[in-house]
């Protein structure tokens, strides 16, 4: 059996971008295409006379609703498989009423949105399959150790404008400067896990539409002492609340980081913990793996 991995010319640009930009992902099918043996094609007009199957990256998309030429039309007997990344449509209805042909098209549809996608498409929860977000590369991370001389404040990183991150956005207006470092310019792809290990926590809010973005994972995986936003989906991934992060609010977020770091040794072993955790069960090397149990899903054998 013979498929390839359909990519938005979108991301050409930014998967070859020196800055590392959408670096994750690219990782990801890179490794997908290598471990599978499916060519990848940055492509919007795609075609599958020459494969049984197909990963389609991302399409449609709130800022990007077109579904690709063709793809809705090729043969029924190839599988397609809908590596969906962002669920939300947010206001665009042309990207909502593509999202619902596009799901009725595919075969399978793999995504971090379990409690959302049960809500906004349950018509589709036969197709679903729940792929975790992830930290990537797993030998950048997981080489890393403990700091034991980090910096002693929590570090808040990421987007806080709009209504993407109200908590992030939050936080970074209340929590006092002595207790919080916010970073204000981007950090290369490859120097982001150190720059995560810099400091003895740092903190994860899920986004407005409630995932666990990939924040909860690398920040653990860096060896840096995890506060986060409980959200539901969390469950699923094995990360429990004061276990193996510090789960924070509007209310207690000051107050919590203050005893972080008034007490660092009361939070050493919880750190370890998440660590240990998410270094096992959630690096690209776990979502390469599960990418095989989706191809049995479809029929095909990965083998």
């Amino acid at each position: 059996m013979k498929g390839k991995i359909i990519i938005p010319t979108f991301y050409k640009a930014r998967h070859d971008n020196a800055t590392g930009q959408s670096a994750r992902g690219k990782v990801l099918l890179d490794c997908i295409s290598k471990q599978y043996n499916m060519a990848i094609e940055y492509t919007d007009i795609p075609t599958f006379n020459d494969v049984d199957f197909a990963l389609i990256y991302a399409t449609p998309y709130h800022n990007r609703p077109n579904i690709p030429l063709g793809l809705l039309e090729c043969d029924k007997r190839v599988k397609l498989i809908s590596y969906f990344e962002d669920l939300q449509c947010w206001d665009n209805k042309e990207c909502k009423q593509n999202k619902l042909k596009m799901f009725e098209r595919c075969d399978a549809l793999m995504g971090s949105y379990n409690e959302m996608f049960h809500k906004w498409y349950p018509q589709f929860a036969h197709k679903y399959i729940n792929y975790s977000n992830f930290f990537t590369p797993f030998e950048w991370f997981t080489t890393l150790k403990h700091n034991r001389k980090p910096i002693m404040k929590c570090l808040l990183s990421g987007a806080i404008s709009g209504k993407w991150y109200p908590l992030r956005q939050y936080i970074f207006k209340t929590v006092p400067a002595n207790l919080l470092t916010y970073r204000k310019k981007n950090v290369l792809f490859a120097d982001y896990p150190k720059f995560l290990n810099k400091y003895f926590c740092a903190v994860a809010t899920g986004s407005a539409v409630s995932i666990p973005v990939a924040k909860y994972f690398e920040i653990p995986a860096a060896g840096t002492l995890l506060l986060a936003e409980p959200i539901k989906d969390l469950e699923l991934t094995g990360l429990e609340a004061d276990v193996h992060y510090v789960p924070i609010n509007r209310k207690n977020i000051t107050m919590k980081i203050q005893d972080v770091l008034e007490h660092p040794e009361k939070y050493i072993e919880m750190r370890n913990k998440a660590t240990v955790l998410v270094r096992k069960k959630h690096s690209e090397i776990n979502r390469i793996k599960q990418f095989a149990d989706i191809l049995r899903f479809v029929g095909i054998d990965p083998n």
